[in-house]
């Protein structure tokens, strides 16, 4: 939600980071194997107990998920396989980071099962809408805008890094959120086949 709402206010200034990439000869590729590598770094940091530095790979990370599509677009290489790979590369990060935080804080455990089969969920639902429903949008597929998007998903994600004592409730709160947007989803693909269907 937040990204819809706000992204196109802030585009400018991504434009301008994207533009300084280019002149500096970096892909969206190489921004794409930026926001994963950070990632990554984000977990091994949660897992040897450097929240701050945890926070701090998770925001680059997020950063260059940003920067990966401005700058595919600026130069013209937007592609249908630059977004499946974006697109593995997000859900990875996301699971890595959960994976990291069941190790150094197990007692949220249930919590982390349940983000998991709400991710499962959401990512399918948002699969089969971007393959049954008309792109009319800048991105490489049909993006369905939710409640839920990436940008409340790391919001979360950093306030679990600094409050990881309420962790359960933290993550709960993202998880409701993620069923209520699949399941939404999920309702309007069903309704949308059966009314073509009729």
């Amino acid at each position: 939600m937040i990204e819809t709402l706000f992204r196109p206010k802030i585009q400018p200034l991504f434009n301008t980071l994207g533009t300084l990439l280019d002149r500096l000869s970096f892909t969206p590729n190489i921004i794409t194997a930026c926001a994963f590598s950070s990632g990554m770094l984000c977990a091994a940091a949660i897992i040897y107990d450097h929240p701050l530095y945890a926070l701090f790979f998770l925001i680059i990370s997020g950063l260059c998920d940003v920067l990966d599509g401005t700058l595919a677009r600026l130069q013209q290489k937007a592609h249908p396989l630059g977004a499946y790979i974006d697109l593995i590369a997000d859900r990875m990060v996301e699971a890595f980071f959960i994976y990291a935080c069941a190790i150094a804080y197990p007692e949220h455990m249930h919590a982390y099962l349940i983000f998991y089969i709400a991710l499962l969920l959401h990512f399918t639902t948002f699969v089969a809408a971007g393959a049954l429903f008309e792109n009319n949008g800048t991105k490489s597929m049909h993006y369905d805008a939710c409640l839920i998007e990436r940008a409340e998903a790391f919001m979360v994600f950093g306030a679990m890094l600094l409050l990881p004592h309420y962790i359960t409730w933290l993550l709960m709160i993202l998880n409701i959120g993620i069923f209520a947007s699949a399941i939404r989803r999920f309702l309007r693909i069903v309704h949308n086949a059966y009314a073509d269907y009729r």
